[in-house]
């Protein structure tokens, strides 16, 4: 069973601050971290006009716009280079879109993930440098690639790097950097997507260059990439982020791209309903799933793409290497999960295997990661080298710990929740070393307690408070992701009046409990023999609402639940 951590009340002070609101509605606001009416009134009520930063509080941005402008003035050809995943392809789509709008001699550059990993590389490089390209702008990448950098300045073409990976000691010798991690930026929010980067780009050179129609109009169609990439990427959805992600989703959910629109069609989901839930499960997914197993030009081209039929072609594609890469995922995570067992015993879980593909490696560390709640690191052993990807718990900072091993490394970079590096050579008593240090960092630093599986409850509650004028209040909260969870309750003492197995396998559990509200217990049927009427519980859930016949009702969805013990 999972702990349970509730988050300590409120203090007096910061209730009597705010008596009209209700007390169960303050403290979800201050377990966010809001602490004042102004942020307060920016997170309940997100204001495009109002909450988005002015761009040109980056340090560099006036630089870099002047130079874009420059290149597009004298015919230039610019290359955007990019990432494979879903917050570089709608990175770059953002900035293609808008330098193909003012006219720029323009193409674009997606790594191979297998055959060339993440970032800039010295052959992917020389081929558009050979193609005429005079000036390179990075999007969600290139802030860790020094070597890469020094070899294009080397052939006399300039950079601009745009990142929001945290960046090494030293910096590349770009000829401008726009990112809010570097050292002494005064660009206000840290947490941008590599997408929320991008549009910040974006919006700076729709400023300072003309273009034909409404410039605010084609600023604001931009907004369903941010939404994709920024919820894709797992960046915190508050401050601008949630500005940017609440205008976007009313974007996205009215689309005019033709591709996006079919790929939310194959997914099963209708215009107009889709959340921050739908992005991160199936249309990243599938985005994703291009660079994962095949190539990442796949999504790009499809979003760029006005063309119907080409669009829809490229949507399928899509959903059938999704198909290809939940099944390569899936036989991955079996044979780590043999090796495991079901109870490790290491505080962090390493494996490693010759031509596991890289692509899906990430996507299987994270679901080691939640399913045993530890960190885990996977690595590949290919041709020439070894490659490796982690994921991380909130108590163990990956990139903080891979720098304390970083003599291991070619290269590396990432943040504290995910990373990826290359060792240095393919040398198996090197790899072991690296697994035995990495294993000593994790003993060290991480507690039982760590490791355990955790749910952090916003309150405990009254069913007889929660209303659908309650409810109204809650939604007020979307969209959620990360850093914004959808709130958790927790419900003591209630008698089961009813419960009964539900579904066509008798899966679920379905509960009446105390003053007949009915509860569900998805995939948790055989709990069944746990309890019975008569029990008092204490239920952690979730709400939702659901539709049946025109009719609307709540839903009370459970987390956890366990017998209630007197004091």
């Amino acid at each position: 069973m999972a702990a349970w951590q509730i988050f300590p009340k409120i203090p007096d002070d910061f209730k009597n601050q705010f008596p009209e609101i209700n007390p169960i509605i303050l403290q979800l606001l201050w377990n966010r971290g809001l602490r004042n009416q102004k942020e307060i009134d920016e997170f309940l009520l997100p204001d495009y006009s109002q909450d988005l930063h002015d761009p040109f509080l980056f340090k560099a941005m006036n630089g870099a716009v002047e130079r874009i402008k420059k290149a597009i003035d004298n015919g230039e050809k610019i290359t955007i280079y990019g990432d494979y995943d879903a917050d570089g392809v709608c990175a770059t789509a953002i900035l293609y879109l808008t330098l193909e709008k003012m006219g720029a001699n323009l193409s674009y550059y997606l790594p191979d993930r297998e055959k060339e990993g993440y970032g800039l590389n010295k052959d992917g490089v020389k081929k558009i440098i050979n193609e005429g390209t005079k000036l390179i702008i990075t999007v969600d990448c290139g802030i860790t690639n020094i070597e890469e950098i020094d070899f294009i300045n080397d052939f006399g073409v300039e950079i601009i790097v745009t990142d929001h990976h945290i960046p090494l000691e030293n910096l590349p010798k770009a000829l401008f950097i726009i990112n809010p991690w570097v050292k002494d930026e005064t660009y206000p929010f840290k947490n941008l997507a590599g997408s929320g980067v991008a549009f910040k780009l974006s919006q700076a050179l729709l400023k300072k260059i003309p273009i034909a129609n409404n410039r605010e109009a084609f600023e604001k169609w931009l907004l369903d990439l941010v939404a994709v990439g920024s919820v894709a990427d797992l960046v915190p959805l508050v401050g601008e982020n949630r500005t940017l992600v609440k205008y976007g989703l009313v974007v996205l959910n009215k689309t005019p791209r033709p591709g996006l629109r079919h790929l939310i069609k194959i997914a099963g989901i209708n215009l107009g309903e889709l959340d921050t839930r739908s992005i991160g499960f199936q249309i990243a997914s599938r985005l994703n799933a291009a660079g994962r197993v095949d190539h990442a030009n796949l999504s790009l081209e499809m979003i760029l793409t006005k063309e119907v039929k080409k669009a829809q072609s490229l949507a399928e594609k899509l959903h059938k290497l999704n198909e290809i890469r939940q099944k390569k995922m899936e036989t991955i995570f079996n044979e780590v999960k043999e090796k495991v067992g079901e109870t490790p015993t290491d505080k962090i879980i390493i494996a490693y295997k010759e031509n596991w593909p890289i692509g899906v490696l990430g996507l299987v560390s994270h679901k080691l990661t939640e399913t045993y709640n530890r960190p885990s690191i996977l690595m590949t052993i290919r041709d020439y080298e070894i490659k490796g990807v982690g994921r991380s718990i909130e108590e163990f900072n990956l990139i903080e710990n891979l720098k304390e091993v970083e003599e291991f490394f070619v290269r590396y970079g990432g943040h504290a929740g995910a990373a990826g590096f290359t060792l240095k050579e393919k040398n198996l008593d090197l790899l072991k070393d690296f697994c035995e240090k990495i294993k000593k960092i994790a003993d060290h630093k991480l507690k039982e307690s760590d490791i355990r599986e955790k749910i952090l409850i916003d309150s405990e509650i009254n069913l007889e408070e929660i209303t659908w004028q309650f409810y109204e209040e809650i939604i007020k909260f979307e969209p959620f992701g990360e850093e914004n969870p959808l709130p958790i309750f927790l419900a003591k003492n209630l008698v089961i009046e009813q419960i009964e197995k539900i579904g066509k396998n008798s899966q679920h559990l379905k509960l009446i409990v105390s003053g007949g509200k009915k509860m569900l217990y998805f995939g948790q049927g055989e709990r069944i023999n746990h309890f019975q009427v008569g029990d008092k519980i204490d239920v952690v859930f979730i709400l939702g609402e659901s539709e049946w016949n025109g009719t609307r009702e709540m839903e009370f969805k459970i987390l956890d639940l366990k017998k209630h013990e007197s004091n």
